[in-house]
This record gives structure tokens, C-alpha cells and sequence, in this order.
């Protein structure tokens, strides 16, 4: 992993703590259990500044020493950038909280916060060299999800359930690119 760009050190069982090498293809733990990315905070206190950080093009991808992309050449992006922040005054006033804010996250190219994720975990398959990717879900996540893998040109499998909103499996199905040479 190249220092410069990302501080992934390694995988660690959000259970056991067994710890998995960055570099690899890995789902979950042999006990069942998600792996969590690990990494080397002191590397990146030593490399960037906040004002360094905000000097970059507002994006996601302006934080990617702390997101598992080993360089820019892997970044799947379909131009997630900041969204805003958005007074909730008088509610705010109601609940006893003055400055309550709230994230409106409709702006992201997939309408759903589910975008950020999407474009992180789509990024990391392509820079790991994944065959595609395939997910159960039952909703805005598999929306983003299918377009981050088309934008990425890597087939998606989607587990969706019958009776999910048509207008998410529509969204999938508008996307997908389908798996070739797979098998069960």
C-alpha cells in the first residue's frame, strides 16, 4: 500500500481480532465476523494537516489516506463531493438545540448517503483486482452499489427481495452489468 496516498495497515476481526493482510481479497472472518480496515493514525498526523486536507478538491476522495485505496488510478467515482449542512431552526429551537443541522445527502450522484460507501467499497474490489461484486439488499444500497460497478465496469450480482421498492430494483437493473464467467 502506498503510504502517500493511503495509511491502511491492515484487517481486523470486529470479534476475535484476528488480523488479515491489507493487500488481499478477504470477506468476513472464520468466525463469522466483519473485518474492520486498520490504520497507521501517526503516519497520517505526520503527513497532512486540516489545512491541507481542506485545501483539496471537495470530495470524498480529499481523505484518502484514511480510506483503503492504494492510488488514484483505482478511485471509481461518479463525482461524490460535499453536501450540505442545512439549519433546522425551528426544530432545533423545539428539542432544545439551537444550531441543529441537518446532512442533506440528495446531491450524491445515486441520491443516498449509500453512495459514499459505494464508491469506497467499489474502489477497493478494482484496486484488489475483484472479478465483481455481489451483495444482498433491499434497497439504496444496492442502487449505489450497481452504479459504482458499472461505472467501474465490474459485474454486480444483487440478492434483492421480491417485494423491495421498484424503483431500487429498477435502479439495479438499469445498472448491472452482468456476470460472465462465475460460478456458484
Amino acid at each position: 500500500m502506498d503510504r502517500r496516498y493511503s495509511a491502511l495497515s491492515h484487517l481486523e476481526c470486529s470479534r476475535c481480532t484476528a488480523r488479515f493482510e491489507s493487500g488481499e481479497l478477504h470477506g468476513t472472518c472464520g468466525c463469522g465476523a466483519p473485518l474492520l480496515a486498520r490504520y497507521d493514525l501517526a503516519a497520517v498526523a505526520d503527513q497532512v494537516t486540516p489545512a491541507g486536507i481542506a485545501g483539496r478538491e471537495p470530495s470524498l476522495w480529499r481523505y484518502h489516506e484514511l480510506l483503503p485505496v492504494s492510488g488514484p488510478d483505482f478511485v471509481v467515482s461518479l463525482g461524490e463531493g460535499m453536501t450540505p449542512l442545512l439549519p433546522l431552526r425551528r426544530l432545533g429551537r423545539a428539542l432544545g438545540v439551537p444550531r441543529l443541522l441537518m446532512k442533506d445527502e440528495g446531491p450524491l450522484p445515486t441520491a443516498t448517503f449509500k453512495a459514499r460507501g459505494a464508491a469506497v467499497g467499489v474502489s477497493r474490489a478494482a484496486d484488489l483486482g475483484a472479478a465483481g461484486v455481489a451483495m444482498p439488499t433491499n434497497g439504496n444500497a444496492g442502487a449505489a452499489w450497481a452504479a459504482y460497478c458499472a461505472r467501474a465496469a465490474l459485474p454486480f450480482l444483487v440478492a434483492m427481495p421480491a417485494d423491495a421498492p421498484l424503483i431500487t430494483r429498477s435502479e439495479c437493473v438499469a445498472t448491472v452489468r452482468r456476470p460472465t464467467s462465475w460460478t456458484a
